[in-house]
């Protein structure tokens, strides 16, 4: 295990054809011209030096990953703990047809609280954290391609923190490199070598563990 590394975090692309459902772990389609955010990902991934790929077992993400992978010879491990959160029986349905009585219990407990046949809050948060300290005693630059449930975790666990359930989710086809470990990483990727017409959000971040542990996160 080094002392420092990048981990590369991307979100999937835009979908089609689910526009107001409920979708969940459900396979759905990727809008047309998602290659451009696989090859600006892989643009993002050299410069960070990454030779090890994870993705959600989703189509939208692991068709992504499949590219990346084939273009790099890079090692590619699908994760079902990368998958987005389980909505159960409402999957496949539109939102505006599940009860508002439901809900208002999952606003209320968003934790505890599981769909008909799905998962909790507290499910998602138990799997995304069993990954990401797997990842991080890996310890070597990496890709993530997964889902906005995951990431919105992630974005707390970067620092040290639970991650909340609450927070924004990143765009789709954003990708996002953070620093981990004990010293500063530089990727030696500056924006200009980015496409500017590629849907990317790229920030570099440090990683503030030892500062943050004191806090608490929802």
């Amino acid at each position: 295990m080094t002392g420092r590394f990048a981990v590369v975090l991307a979100r999937h692309p835009a979908v089609t054809g689910v526009e107001g459902l409920c979708y969940g772990q459900q396979d759905v389609a990727l809008a047309d011209g998602w290659e451009r955010m696989a090859d600006g990902l892989r643009t993002v991934m050299q410069g960070a030096g990454c030779r090890v790929m994870f993705s959600s077992p989703a189509r939208r993400c692991r068709m992504v990953a499949e590219r990346v992978a084939r273009f790099m010879n890079l090692d590619l491990r699908v994760d079902s703990r990368l998958r987005e959160i389980s909505f159960g029986e409402w999957e496949g349905h539109p939102w505006n047809g599940i009860s508002r009585t439901a809900l208002d219990e999952w606003a209320a407990d968003v934790g505890g609280f599981a769909p008909p046949g799905g998962e909790s809050g507290r499910e998602l948060r138990a799997r995304v954290r069993h990954f990401w300290t797997e990842m991080q005693q890996f310890g070597q630059s990496c890709a993530i391609i997964t889902h906005g449930g995951p990431l919105r975790l992630m974005q707390g666990m970067m620092y040290g923190l639970p991650g909340s359930l609450l927070a924004p989710s990143p765009p789709m086809g954003s990708v996002r490199v953070v620093e981990q470990g004990d010293a500063r990483f530089s990727t030696g990727l500056s924006e200009p070598h980015i496409p500017p017409q590629l849907p990317l959000h790229q920030e570099h971040l440090r990683s503030v563990r030892q500062a943050a542990s004191a806090r608490t996160g929802t």
